[in-house]
């Protein structure tokens, strides 16, 4: 029985909302189907909206707004099985769903570690905090001890620090394991003071007083290893904050090369000069600063640097810490990751803490620097020196974003017959549209040449295939961006007319219309036409499509 939703409006987005309230009241699946997910670009794109915005900005928001109920609730009611669950995850925020597909992977007999490791490793820093709170709001447990409980060893070290812990947390856990106990693993100190940015640091010493109620710059400063030039740099790195490191791209580099020179010249060297005018600078800076000094010394200022520092009576850890400084930040994060391969064992929590936050651009030009720097590919040897679970995180903290969610595409569609498997595989596809292009292209490459709409033609069934089909072939328009909370929605293109709405209902009866020689054009409804629709009637209904539903 079709509720009366009075007349339709005129407005475009009114008229949609008015239309899928019928097909909702009707229990029109594939209706509902076709104006939820199928039809959305046709309006989207001349808008220059993303798909997914337009979902939530404009349909679901117009649907709440006209009084026609609440969409997520209505359409849950009327659709069933892998479709109601589709529909669930497109009309879900994004990180709730992220966080319920988190708890099926880990619920239950066995663990979905491809579905954890596609979340947790590919989380934009931004998102950390988030999908943690959305996660406790939903469970009122805790995700990381939810993950803690399920997985163990280095895997689950990966987990923790790339996708429950934000930089700061990250990085306040490895200093913390580095003083820890007997011993004080100097390199891990070194290479977080030497790569992390002022903002990063600031964010650990945070971090480490609110974890462990300790000053870090005491805590590292109080090892015995750290000590003399050593220690002096370590604190001065520790102290690092974005307020005193200045950003101006053109600064006058004269005066710190004059007085680098009368550091490094003469008998013996000044370390503390060579302290002052190193720590406070940006990785940039640096960079900048070793130009400005070849360029008037002719000397390259990291050998000039490793001569004065190399010696008998020279701190071989104040000079390793030096040349890191000294070498661009990729390059030497690059350099890290091939020093904790090397040996006969892996520097596991080298590994892990050179891998994880790191950014597109970031990943792209370490792997670049180390291909430069070592010959080989940073993924082939990770996976030549890791293996199981741990390999395959790894993998994920430094692969392009869409490789990774290709990857874990494909390990959904393998496991098929499991519905955590299918929630996964609808965790990953929705809400992607910026990234669906590229995702293909890198599902091809993942899957020998196969297509991801091929794929799922091939795997799925009825109204759901089509959904996920609609998904993967969709295209965004060029330049759109997501939307933020509080940007505008794009208005339609004035010269759009709105689409004729098709009916619902039982069909009616076919009829013949005769014209005689004056008489008008008419339109020949063929399915009962909903109450309220203004004069005039449906256009002609289109051949059916034939979809697999």
């Amino acid at each position: 029985m079709r509720a009366d939703f009075g007349p339709c409006p005129q407005d475009r987005d009114g008229r949609a909302a008015w239309e899928l309230a019928n097909a909702i009241a009707c229990e029109n699946t594939r209706e509902i189907l076709k104006r939820i997910v199928l039809n959305v670009p046709v309006f989207s794109n001349p808008r220059g909206m993303l798909r997914m915005d337009y979902i939530q900005r404009v349909i679901v928001e117009t649907y709440n707004m006209m009084g026609y109920g609440d969409l997520k609730s209505d359409v849950k009611e009327k659709t069933h099985g892998d479709l109601q669950d589709f529909m669930m995850s497109l009309l879900s925020d994004r990180l709730d769903f992220e966080a319920q597909t988190v708890m099926r992977a880990i619920k239950g007999f066995g663990t979905d570690e491809a579905t954890l490791i596609t979340i947790l490793c590919t989380l934009a820093e931004e998102d950390i905090l988030p999908l943690q709170m959305a996660f406790s709001s939903r469970y009122e447990k805790s995700m990381e001890q939810a993950v803690l409980s399920e997985t163990s060893g280095k895997f689950k070290r990966v987990l923790l620090l790339a996708g429950c812990d934000g930089v700061g947390e990250s990085y306040a856990k490895v200093i913390n394991s580095a003083v820890a106990g007997l011993g004080t693993d100097t390199k891990a100190i070194i290479r977080l003071m030497v790569t992390a940015t002022p903002e990063q640091l600031d964010a650990t010493r945070e971090a480490y007083s609110r974890i462990y109620k300790k000053d870090l710059i005491r805590a590292v400063g109080s090892e015995w290893k750290v000590r003399g030039d050593f220690k002096r740099i370590i604190e001065a790195l520790a102290k690092r904050h974005p307020a005193n490191v200045n950003d101006d791209a053109d600064i006058d580099y004269s005066a710190d090369v004059r007085a680098m020179r009368n550091a490094v010249e003469g008998m013996g060297t000044d370390e503390a000069a060579v302290i002052a005018l190193l720590a406070n600078k940006s990785h940039k800076q640096i960079e900048a600063f070793r130009e400005a000094y070849k360029i008037e010394t002719g000397e390259l200022l990291r050998e000039r640097i490793r001569n004065e520092t190399t010696g008998l009576f020279e701190s071989k850890l104040f000079r390793e810490t030096l040349m890191g400084l000294l070498t661009p930040r990729e390059e030497q994060i690059a350099i890290y990751l091939g020093e904790a391969m090397a040996g006969w064992g892996n520097d596991d929590w080298g590994l892990i803490s050179m891998l994880v936050h790191r950014t597109e651009e970031e990943k792209m030009a370490i792997r670049t620097k180390y291909t430069e720097h070592f010959g080989g590919d940073l993924i082939a040897d990770i996976r030549s020196n890791c293996r199981g679970d741990y390999e395959d995180a790894l993998v994920a903290c430094i692969s392009p974003k869409a490789r990774t969610l290709a990857r874990g595409i494909r390990k959904c569609i393998s496991g098929w017959f499991s519905s955590t498997n299918k929630t996964g595989l609808m965790a990953l596809m929705t809400h992607k549209d910026d990234l669906m292009p590229i995702l293909r292209k890198e599902f091809e490459k993942e899957y020998n040449g196969k297509t991801l709409q091929g794929v799922i033609k091939k795997e799925c069934a009825g109204e759901f295939e089509a959904a996920l089909v609609s998904l993967a072939s969709y295209t965004p328009p060029k330049g759109a961006k997501p939307l933020g909370p509080d940007d505008e929605v794009p208005p339609p293109p004035e010269s759009a007319a709105p689409p004729q709405p098709v009916g619902y209902g039982a069909v009616a009866p076919p009829q013949t219309v005769y014209y005689g020689a004056a008489a008008p054009p008419q339109t020949v409804y063929v399915t009962a036409p909903p109450a309220g629709y203004p004069p005039g009637g449906y256009a002609p209904q289109p051949p059916a499509r034939q979809d697999s539903w």
